[in-house]
């Protein structure tokens, strides 16, 4: 065996051209691999990890002839209230970045999820530190200030500090008091997007100027939910 890797480092070195071909060959390979398998790796390997995840379904929208995922937040309202078929329904939408400044003079740029004050009760997640919103809290635009921190940006913002739970933020330069750091394992409602943080939807508006909570039209945020014991999907999409 020796003696073939002799001779082929021989002729590697006899035919660079080949030799370099050959090295690029492999890390493509090699690389195409590792992306199809992070691929696989969400879709299949990872699930969301939430309790109860086989119970979690997204409502979505008749448009046209087909349907959407997304919802308006008072349609999304109307199905919390009225509808007989879930445990209970959550809200959520991505966020583009806004600006985090945590008070040392060294700007970033964050990528939230915007929830509903049940989001995480309603999943049943539990803090890794501190508490969560809670709905019990909204009342009205712009009325819970807070935000949950992903395990991840608690360690790279604030070393892993106990004491960053209570202390005051800004999201693109309005206050916001840090209430909780939510477990390392829980990577949010979308397998291809990790959230930095978790803020409530009702400060959409103060976050980024997006007034989307009294626009029905404006079709941006999730629904999703639990289905109740005995309730099937044929059933609660008929309700």
């Amino acid at each position: 065996m020796n003696a073939d890797l002799r001779l082929a480092f021989r002729q590697l070195r006899k035919a660079p051209g080949f030799a370099l071909t050959a090295v690029l060959t492999l890390a493509l390979a090699i690389g195409a691999n590792a992306i199809v398998f992070s691929v696989l790796n969400a879709l299949v390997l990872r699930p969301l990890n939430v309790p109860h995840s086989q119970s979690l379904f997204v409502v979505e929208r008749g448009y046209n002839s087909s349907s959407t995922p997304s919802q308006s937040y008072p349609d999304y309202r109307d199905l919390r209230d009225m509808n007989r078929s879930f445990d209970s329904l959550v809200t959520y939408a991505i966020m583009g970045g806004v600006g985090l400044d945590i008070g040392r003079g060294n700007p970033s740029v964050v990528w939230p999820y915007m929830v509903s004050g049940n989001y995480f009760d309603a999943l049943g997640i539990h803090p890794y530190l501190g508490r969560f919103i809670h709905a019990s809290e909204e009342h009205g635009k712009n009325s819970v200030p807070e935000v949950v921190l992903s395990y991840a940006l608690w360690h790279s913002h604030f070393n892993g500090d106990p004491t960053a739970v209570g202390r005051t933020i800004q999201l693109n330069k309005h206050p916001f008091t840090i209430v909780g750091v939510a477990p390392p394992n829980f990577r949010g409602t979308e397998l291809f997007f990790v959230p930095d943080l978790w803020a409530p939807i009702v400060n959409a508006p103060q976050i980024a100027d997006w007034d989307l909570l009294e626009e029905r039209g404006n079709h941006s945020p999730w629904v999703i939910g639990h289905l109740k014991s005995g309730v099937t999907p044929a059933g609660a999409t008929a309700d």
